[in-house]
């Protein structure tokens, strides 16, 4: 199957969303960037007198008994970081941490790679602009997709991050200021808030679910979005845990077995508002290769088959607002925005599932893969039929 591009120039508009942030808001929305990166407890610093380090967090090991404690610094700019960056990055880190890692949206000089990798006393990990824009696609964030068009920015993201900047009193608000001027010399520990995007990955609960919570009062921001018809709704990062308990949400597992464990009661779940999950994992488990691999493609085609074969059989397709409303023919790059946005995502988050854009692969994540069992695999392609009969029936 061949698709055509999907917007190729989204890489080039994310890129210049960012540079165009406030500083201070690129901080901020580093902070939302480093709960994927995998480091938790983070700590968005002041922004005068943070001695260099603009972030902090632990970098925790899947057995939670391991904890690093990770200075981090992000460099908001267009010319690659040099090596007196790497430099006195290192000495802000001194005697603190004995592990950073050093955002930028450009690129590293070659004595600047150099001095990072060979650091003695400190681990130093860089991570680059195209690296950002990678884990930005990869979760969609600061990303809109629509079932029948391509990825585009969400400007209610950015200017999310924007909206808490306090400006000084004598500074003109520019909606795409690129100054590389002090924003705010009052930041507060309170004002380290995090995206919903990012509190769902955090929590492991599709931003879908997290949403209609929002919207019937059982979880309330600390941040609502400014301006009539605009969406963005921000939660303070030391509240992750309050809310974790709160809401009964599930830690992250452990063992091998937990992660099967969780898999299987996930996927035999009939909690599912459209027939996305079940369709989707009969369609994955029926072309996924010995190692846990799965061609994007091939997914794809095998969930399209699904509802043209019910079309065939005259049986309902789909119940509500969907894009089978009209039939099955639907062009099959609009069936891939589907899954991406859906169902796809709701298994990521919980870990379970990697997406590789480049590539166009599906995977299961390792630990995982390597875990289940083939009558497990067979078991839950008979839970998907069991809730497909459900499903349908149950709207009847």
């Amino acid at each position: 199957m061949q698709n055509p591009p999907t917007n190729p120039d989204i890489r080039y508009q994310i890129k210049q969303r960012l540079l165009a942030l406030r500083p201070r808001a690129f901080e901020l929305f580093a902070g939302d960037l480093l709960v994927y990166v995998g480091l938790q407890n983070v700590v968005i610093t002041r922004y005068v007198s943070d001695g260099g380090i603009d972030a902090y967090g632990d970098l925790i090991s899947d057995s939670g008994l391991m904890r690093v404690a990770t200075g981090v610094q992000v460099k908001r700019q267009h010319q690659n970081v040099q090596r007196a960056e790497i430099d006195r990055f290192i000495g802000a880190l001194g005697g603190q941490f004995h592990y950073g890692i050093f955002i930028t949206t450009s690129g590293y000089a070659q004595p600047a790679q150099t001095k990072a990798a060979s650091s003695p006393l400190i681990h130093l990990d860089t991570i680059d602009g195209n690296q950002v824009v990678d884990l930005m696609l990869k979760h969609r964030l600061g990303l809109q997709t629509n079932f029948e068009s391509s990825a585009h920015l969400d400007e209610n993201y950015f200017l999310g991050f924007e909206d808490q900047v306090v400006p000084r009193v004598s500074e003109k608000r520019e909606p795409y200021h690129t100054s590389s001027e002090p924003d705010s010399e009052l930041p507060r520990p309170e004002d380290d808030l995090i995206s919903l995007r990012a509190l769902s990955y955090a929590l492991r609960i599709d931003s879908t679910t997290i949403r209609d919570w929002v919207e019937r009062g059982k979880l309330v921001p600390d941040r609502a979005p400014k301006g009539s018809g605009r969406e963005g709704f921000f939660f303070r990062r030391d509240r992750i845990e309050t809310i974790r308990l709160g809401l009964s949400a599930p830690g992250i597992p452990i063992t091998s077995g937990e992660w099967r464990q969780e898999f299987v009661d996930f996927a035999r779940s009939r909690q599912m508002s459209k027939s996305y999950k079940p369709v989707l994992l009969k369609a994955l488990l029926n072309v996924v290769d010995r190692n846990g691999f799965a061609a994007v493609d091939a997914v794809v085609e095998a969930f399209h088959a699904f509802y043209l074969e019910r079309e065939r059989q005259e049986l309902p397709l789909e119940f509500g607002n969907t894009i089978f409303r009209n039939g099955a023919n639907i062009p099959l790059n609009t069936i891939k925005n589907l899954i991406i946005k859906n169902p796809l995502d709701r298994f990521i988050i919980k870990g379970f599932l990697e997406y590789d854009k480049r590539d166009e692969t599906i995977r299961f994540v390792p630990q995982l893969w390597n875990e289940l069992r083939f009558y497990e695999l067979m078991d839950i392609l008979t839970s998907a039929d069991e809730q497909l009969n459900y499903y349908y029936s149950r709207e009847k």
